[in-house]
Order: C-alpha cells, then structure tokens, then sequence
C-alpha cells in the first residue's frame, strides 16, 4: 500500500505506526501539512487529528491554507477517490476545541476514536462513515524494562500547564516532603505561556522548598527511556487526557504509574487511578511495587503497538 500520513504532531504519536508500516512493506509518506499531491498519489489517506488539515482537505474555504494552496485538484472531492480509503483519528484537543465541526466527512471512510470519551466529546455528524474505537499504544522494544522497587524518585513527564494538573503535583511534592525529604520530583516539560501560571507555580516552589529537578526539554543527548530509568514512579495528574503516553511508557519500563483520575479514565486506567491528593501520596509511599504487573497490564489492554496495528489493518482491509 501507498500511505499518505498527515500529522501536526511531528510523528510524536505516529512514528511508532510509521516504522510498522515501513517494515510491513508498505510505503508511507509523510507531511506535517495536507499535501494534496500526496493524496492522489496514495491509497490509504490517514489524517492524524481532526484539525485545520482535514478541513482543509474537506472544506478549504473554511481552512487557513497554505501558500501552494492553488494545487489543483485541493479538495479532497475533486478527486478521483476510486480504489482509496480515507481515514481519520480524532485524537484530543482540536475535539474539545471543535474542530470536527468546519471538516466535511462525506468522504471519510472511517473515524477512528481512540477512546470513549473522546468519541462522546466529538458529538454527532453527518458521516457514512465505520466508526472504531482503537486505543493508542507503545511500542514495547522502546522501552527498557527490568524489576525495580520503591524508592524516592519520582517522574513527571508532562507540560507544566493547569490543565495538567500542576497545582495537585505541587501539593503532592509538599506532602512528600513532610513525610520525607528525600523524595525527590524529576519534571520534564515546558512551562506554560500564561505568566500568571507560573508566577505562582515559581512562588509555591520557593516559598515551601520544595524538592523538584526541572528539565524544560532534553537536548542533552538522553531519550525519555534515558530520563525514566533511574526513578521509581511516574506521576501523573491531568484534569485532561486521551491516553497518557507518559503513563504506558513508564509501565513498559516496569515503573509503578500514580494516575490521577482524570475524564475519562475509567475506561483506560482502571484500577491504577487517585482521585485526592492523599490517595496519590499512599500510592507513592505504601511500599506496594510489582513492575512485571505493569508491563503485563499494556499487554492484557492491547496496549502494545503490535496489537493496535493489527486492528489498524483489519479496518483498512475491511
């Protein structure tokens, strides 16, 4: 198969599907931006997000569109759509933003939500369109797994933004600290563009002392796999998620994950999940730790990259 992929993200979700594709025989071709040449030559036209490319691939006088804009055919319905398949995976937050709703989907051969939530969240459309519900995934071999235990480091790996819960992770570094300081929160993610955000975030830092290493981002040579593999746990504390990457690659390494439960989760994380600061703080401390139990939950849930690349093949061959 041909395989044009569309994706905003810079393949931060979709590398591990590339590799696949590739190894698999196929060929795939990527751009950040809808590329309408790219669609005619392919067979399989996957958009990564239901965001300004699909509309602009769909309904471009609703779009902002690039400078080569005058390619002709753009529109997706000005093509000769015969033998092709386009697919769509909606993924978080151009759904909570709406976006799905400036996108025509008359052409859209399947959606596929990577969980429940944000297939509610995304509401009803005109479509005759497969709907699927496929989960993201890691690609185990990426991760370095081996038995380790409780200690006292402990990983964020998130943007220091509201919606990612900063003001419960500083609650719970407070807390730690009390209990013990020698517990110590290793954050990697960037900071927020809001000056109030983290005007606060700095001074509730500084006033309480607390024990957090930043790292704004890793130009240092190390890998995300390089960052986790000294710590004992992974924190996380958003208010919003699809998935939790962060969350699954931590468990494939064998970390103990802490989930804060966000919207949503319930489906995702079950039995992994606090819902108050105190019950985060146990998870940390209680001394509770089975890391061949947290690889094996990526496995039992389909979590792997194998097992969401074969339902990924069964809705293109379907």
């Amino acid at each position: 198969m041909k395989i044009a992929l569309f994706d905003p993200y810079l393949l931060k979700f979709t590398d591990g599907m590339v590799k696949w594709w590739s190894a698999n025989g196929h060929e795939v071709k990527y751009d950040r931006y809808y590329n309408p040449q790219l669609a005619e030559w392919a067979d399989i036209i996957w958009f990564d997000t239901c965001d300004n490319n699909l509309m602009s691939a769909t309904n471009p006088s609703q779009a902002i569109l690039a400078d080569d804009a005058n390619y002709k055919p753009w529109d997706l319905h000005k093509m000769d759509l015969t033998n092709k398949k386009i697919i769509v995976r909606p993924i978080d937050i151009e759904v909570w933003q709406g976006h799905q709703a400036g996108a025509l989907w008359d052409v859209v051969d399947d959606i596929i939500f990577i969980a429940p939530h944000i297939r509610d969240v995304f509401g009803d459309i005109e479509t005759k369109a497969n709907i699927h519900t496929i989960p993201c995934a890691v690609d185990l071999g990426d991760w370095t797994f081996k038995e380790r235990e409780h200690g006292f480091d402990v990983a964020v790996v998130s943007e220091k933004w509201v919606s990612k819960g900063t003001d419960l992770i500083l609650q719970i570094a407070l807390k730690l600290k009390k209990i013990d300081p020698r517990y110590k929160i290793h954050w990697l993610g960037q900071k927020s563009d809001y000056n109030w955000e983290y005007a606060y975030f700095d001074d509730f830092v500084e006033h309480h002392g607390l024990n957090i290493e930043f790292t704004n981002i890793l130009n240092d040579g190390r890998t995300v796999d390089d960052f986790l593999e000294d710590k004992n746990y992974l924190l996380h504390a958003s208010h919003k998620e699809a998935f939790s990457y962060a969350t699954a690659e931590a468990m494939a390494k064998g970390i103990k994950p802490v989930v804060h439960r966000f919207f949503g989760v319930d489906a995702i994380w079950p039995g992994l999940c606090w819902s108050s600061i105190d019950e985060a703080v146990e998870e940390i401390t209680n001394g509770e730790y089975d890391s061949p139990s947290y690889r094996q939950y990526l496995i039992d849930k389909g979590y792997t990259l194998e097992s969401m690349m074969k339902k990924f093949q069964e809705v293109i061959d379907g």
